[in-house]
């Protein structure tokens, strides 16, 4: 399967031309679309409409996580209602399986808090155990959908990086604040054989997990505002 891939597309006003042309241009190249959140500028219901009819001329299957941005003004179950109901299954709401059960995506907005031995505990005051617990729990739904999943070739989609290796090149005091290497657990322990992420706007495109699994930052600043491609076939003896 021929994967389209893209993350922080931040649709806003003045966005429309840009994004229907974006999506009508992948029709030609992918048999199926994943959004790594911040789908939004300022999480605003009428800038997911905007998305919406943006991907009205997407004939092909689509999947998303939300962002951060998308978070923003609190209407992130409307986005998601929003955006369902234009054809894209949010991976919030549970995994997707291609209809023949080869391709399976997983996935969710995930959260930060440092990488392998720099990497926040939950030790101290209640607040940071409040801030890593909810790194954790993004990380527990990717766990179970992981461990139900029935398919030849597991994807996991986030928002924010499992792993620093896609954050070089951003500052290094932002770093701990793109990701968590807490996101990678589910991805090595159940062997996905592919991860998409964006955040990491000034990182690199290509890392992987501890246990080896191919990671690909998709931000579209990273990529000049173009979505990638990737052929499953390419990463088949991962995981």
């Amino acid at each position: 399967m021929k994967i389209g891939a893209m993350g922080d597309l931040h649709f806003g006003t003045g966005s429309h031309i840009f994004y229907r042309a974006l999506f009508k241009s992948i029709n030609k190249d992918a048999e199926l679309v994943v959004m790594c959140g911040d789908l939004t500028t300022r999480g605003l219901i009428e800038e997911a409409r905007g998305i919406a009819d943006a991907v009205s001329g997407l004939d092909k299957p689509a999947v998303a996580v939300l962002g951060n941005h998308d978070h923003e003004a609190n209407n992130q179950e409307e986005i998601m209602d929003i955006l369902e109901d234009a054809g894209i299954h949010m991976l919030e709401r549970g995994p997707y399986v291609t209809e023949d059960g080869k391709v399976g995506f997983a996935g969710t907005k995930g959260f930060c808090g440092g990488f392998l031995n720099c990497r926040i505990a939950p030790f101290g005051e209640r607040i940071l155990k409040m801030f890593i617990n909810e790194t954790y729990r993004e990380t527990n739904r990717v766990n179970r959908d992981l461990k139900s999943m029935k398919a030849d070739f597991k994807v996991v989609a986030y928002h924010y990086s499992p792993v620093r290796d896609t954050c070089i090149g951003e500052h290094s005091e932002v770093i701990p604040f793109l990701g968590c290497s807490i996101l990678s657990d589910p991805i090595d322990t159940f062997k996905a054989n592919l991860v998409l992420h964006g955040h990491a706007h000034n990182g690199i495109e290509k890392g992987q997990t501890p246990g080896g699994v191919p990671v690909r930052n998709v931000a579209l600043p990273v990529h000049n505002k173009k979505y990638v491609i990737y052929d499953t076939e390419d990463f088949s003896s991962s995981g």
